[in-house]
């Protein structure tokens, strides 16, 4: 064979070999690049998580927010100690990327745990080429002058933790793929055996089954919901306590309201609340024309199960305490009239301010449609007229139906109930007397825990002083489905403001973040439909009073 010939066979070989290689270089290259954008964050959140907020636009996210009118007015939601944080070094930390954050770096999940507080959190988000060096400078530089960051070892992994300027601690984990922060050591800690040690919240079925990968989430809310079963008070992440499973909100934030819509499967057991949900038929109108125009909080139940209801409600642990044999057996007359007498509809609740300014307490009424409301005050006469006196029992309150205040109201008898827990049961209210009045008026029983409350709720009625036609309220059910088994609403800069007695009523998050809330009316509504449950959840601003 010719020299020449041979030195072009290797020539020709070479650039083969040299293509071949760069080509399984590229291949190599694009297949950690996969990787890395495939990096499901989730497998990071420890199992006993209550609730992870996600992001892919955490950069477009932050302006959403800071396009808020609230925003805009200076309050902020600070349910988060390390989104508030990073929000506030957000401008210091893309000032000088010609591009900005990374695609990897705009996506972003925080964990919340208990016990509850902005501190039990953990904030996770995906690195990209060149971010773990940026990350890193970043947290040196906010080390506090003179304490350099310290390395513990845990499992092997190194958690770096970085002495902040305000005197907290902030503890990292972060590899080449991604980074895990929080205020809590201990966190991070459980971030490395969900990791190592498969604990994370995608090996937990019921989450597993619930969550679904999503691409181009601008806000989304897993929240775990818990049962009755587990004797836990509602806490500020659960919209409440009694539902179980996990829930899905899909969040969007506008410049005048926050909308949340979700998505949960239904439990069969009627000892939660979506399970007895889903045993009612829906109702198909908002009750705004049964409801007095000072209403700030009302909430309206599908009812066409009675017995599921009630049997829901006696299970909540504020109902759970010792009562005496006198009243368990009230309690017991009060299921059978109700069952004998109650009509499909709507339970209806609400608080709203009187006349009576003197009052420290907003009036409460319980409106419960009946079949027939002569039949059933013939046969509450009868009940009482057979009902024992309780002995040692405390003194009843004074009768003072206030005619005079609320002359619309004349008509109606009123009728001093012997104590029971059905107000209790049926609002979550307290009163340490277990006393309360009743009254039927325009086709519905309505219960109270004082007179004065039944004369106020009539009068208004009567003189067309009701919610329907109200700007705010138009707008909110506007935005709610007309179809639904439960709906709640709340003007919360007055809810706030009631005594602890009414603080179960609302999710607690709302109490302990009132500088925010307080500027905004609340909807919460659930619908089901085939076993499907939907929860709502819409903010309305109101701006500055």
């Amino acid at each position: 064979m010719k020299l020449g010939l041979v030195v072009r066979i290797v020539i020709i070989v070479s650039i083969v070999l040299l293509c071949t290689g760069f080509g399984v270089y590229s291949f190599w290259r694009m297949n950690m690049a996969e990787e890395r954008k495939d990096f499901n964050l989730y497998t990071l959140v420890p199992g006993d998580a209550v609730a992870v907020f996600e992001t892919d636009y955490m950069a477009g996210l932050l302006d959403d927010i800071n396009a808020m009118d609230s925003s805009q007015d200076g309050y902020y939601l600070n349910v988060s100690g390390l989104f508030g944080a990073l929000r506030d070094n957000f401008k210091d930390l893309v000032e000088g990327l010609p591009h900005g954050l990374s695609r990897e770096m705009n996506k972003l999940l925080i964990s919340f745990h208990e016990p509850e507080s902005p501190l039990n959190q953990v904030l996770y988000c995906s690195l990209g080429t060149g971010d773990y060096s940026l990350v890193e400078d970043f947290l040196q530089q906010r080390c506090s002058g003179g304490f350099p960051a310290k390395t513990a070892v845990y499992q092997g992994e190194d958690i770096r933790i970085f002495p902040l300027s305000d005197g907290r601690f902030l503890s990292a984990y972060f590899t080449r793929d991604f980074l895990a922060v929080s205020f809590q050591k201990r966190l991070i800690e459980q971030v490395i055996d969900a990791r190592k040690h498969r604990r994370s919240l995608m090996q937990q079925s019921s989450f597993s089954q619930m969550h679904r990968a999503h691409t181009g989430v601008s806000a989304l809310m897993y929240i775990r919901l818990r049962n009755v079963d587990m004797g836990k008070e509602v806490d500020s992440l659960h919209l409440s306590s009694r539902l179980g499973g996990w829930v899905e909100f899909d969040i969007k934030f506008k410049s005048d309201a926050i909308y949340c819509s979700g998505v949960a499967s239904a439990p069969d057991s009627a000892h939660t609340f979506v399970g007895m949900l889903g045993q009612q038929k829906p109702v198909d109108e908002f009750p705004g024309a049964r409801l007095p125009r000072s209403t700030f909080f009302y909430s309206s139940w599908a009812v066409s199960d009675l017995a599921s209801a009630l049997g829901f409600t006696s299970q909540q642990q504020y109902s759970q305490a010792e009562y005496s044999e006198y009243v368990q057996e009230r309690d017991a007359e009060w299921l059978s009239f109700l069952q004998e007498h109650a009509a499909e509809g709507d339970m209806l609740f609400c608080l709203f301010r009187s006349k009576d300014t003197l009052s420290p307490l907003p009036s409460a009424v319980v409106s419960i449609p009946m079949q027939d409301a002569v039949q059933a005050e013939q046969s509450l006469r009868n009940l009482l007229r057979g009902t024992p006196r309780e002995t040692g029992a405390p003194a009843p309150p004074a009768f003072t139906p206030q005619y005079a205040r609320y002359p619309a109201s004349r008509g109606p008898r009123r009728y001093l109930l012997p104590r029971s827990t059905l107000l209790l049961q049926l609002t979550g209210i307290n009163a340490s007397s277990l006393y309360g009045y009743a009254c039927f008026y325009a086709g519905h029983l309505l219960l109270a825990p004082d007179a004065v409350s039944l004369s106020a709720y009539i009068d208004a009625i009567e003189r067309g002083r009701v919610l329907d036609g109200m700007p705010f309220y138009e707008e909110l059910t506007g935005s709610l489905a007309p179809s639904y088994n439960y709906t709640q609403m709340a003007d919360m800069e007055q809810v706030v403001g009631q005594a602890e007695t009414y603080v179960r009523l609302m999710p607690s998050l709302f109490f302990r973040q009132a500088v925010f809330f307080r500027h905004f009316i609340a909807a919460f509504q659930f619908t089901c439909t085939e076993g499907v449950v939907y929860p709502n959840v819409v903010l309305l601003y109101k701006g500055d009073d």
